[in-house]
């Protein structure tokens, strides 16, 4: 394991952000298709957008907004349930 990170973290960074962007973006458009089609879409979106939080500093905004109301969300749920 320890060969690999150190390949990954000597691959040029260009290199690592395209296909960092490949293969996050790969998974975030496999999720949203699974929103309408079986599988478990909004953990492929997650999954997807940490992939793409590793160098896009974008994904990892985006990625912490939808956690923010997906945590508001429940608790509100939460609350409701309660009275």
């Amino acid at each position: 394991m320890d060969k690999l990170k150190h390949t990954w973290h000597k691959t040029p960074r260009s290199a690592r952000r395209i296909l960092v962007l490949i293969v996050g973006g790969l998974v975030v458009l496999a999720g949203i298709c699974m929103l309408v089609l079986p599988g478990p879409g909004w953990a492929a979106i997650f999954l997807g957008l940490a992939i793409l939080a590793t160098e896009f500093e974008r994904a990892e905004k985006i990625r912490a907004a939808i956690v923010k109301r997906f945590k508001d969300a429940i608790e509100k749920a939460r609350t409701k349930t309660k009275h």
